[in-house]
């Protein structure tokens, strides 16, 4: 079977064999981006999981689809985001009481130290720091290794707006690696 026969299997057939495959050609790769976007193994799991649920569900209504990955990318990422944007809400609610209850004075964030203790390196850790949008396409860029006409298909964008927030994205993350300090050495995405 290929993508071609798998994706008409889902759609005019509603055959679950088809989605199968689409699930296993595309397991690991929507598994990276879901990492890359959360941060830690068991939300990229669970993440990529209700992904896939959705997408499942969603086929079958679709009258045609030429390619899978870039639209259930897209089905992937809003789920990604949808959890970010529930955690800081939660985060700020947390905060907000913390701040109240002992007077103003500095506490520290359990979910953020969690958080930083999950992932293991440096490059991790800055690019928390930055914007969903400068992480996302960093990490298409230099985790995936896709090339600008992939970035540009699976966020359906014009090649020079990818490679334009590339360059802001580098350059942000290259401001996160040394502030106010211009650096010595090649950074990891001078490349």
């Amino acid at each position: 079977m290929n993508e071609p026969d798998a994706i008409k299997l889902c759609i005019k057939h509603r055959d679950p064999r088809g989605f199968e495959y689409l699930f296993h050609q595309y397991r690991r790769e929507a598994y990276l981006h879901a990492f890359g976007f959360t941060g830690n193994t068991e939300d990229a799991s669970d993440m990529c999981q209700e992904a896939f649920m959705k997408a499942f569900v969603s086929i079958t209504r679709l009258r045609e689809l030429e390619r899978f990955y870039p639209w259930f990318y897209r089905i992937l990422r809003n789920t990604c985001l949808n959890l970010i944007k529930r955690r800081e809400v939660a985060r700020k609610h947390r905060d907000r009481e913390v701040m109240t209850t002992q007077d103003g004075s500095e506490a520290g964030d359990p979910l953020g130290l969690l958080k930083q203790k999950e992932t293991t390196g440096e490059i991790y850790v800055n690019l928390d720091r930055l914007r969903l949008d400068q992480r996302e396409i960093l990490m298409l860029k230099y985790f995936q290794d896709l090339d600008y006409r992939q970035i540009s298909a699976l966020l359906n964008i014009p090649r020079g707006t990818v490679m334009s927030r590339l360059y802001n994205a580098r350059k942000a993350y290259r401001d996160l690696e040394t502030p106010n300090v211009k650096p010595k050495s090649p950074s990891l995405y001078d490349k």
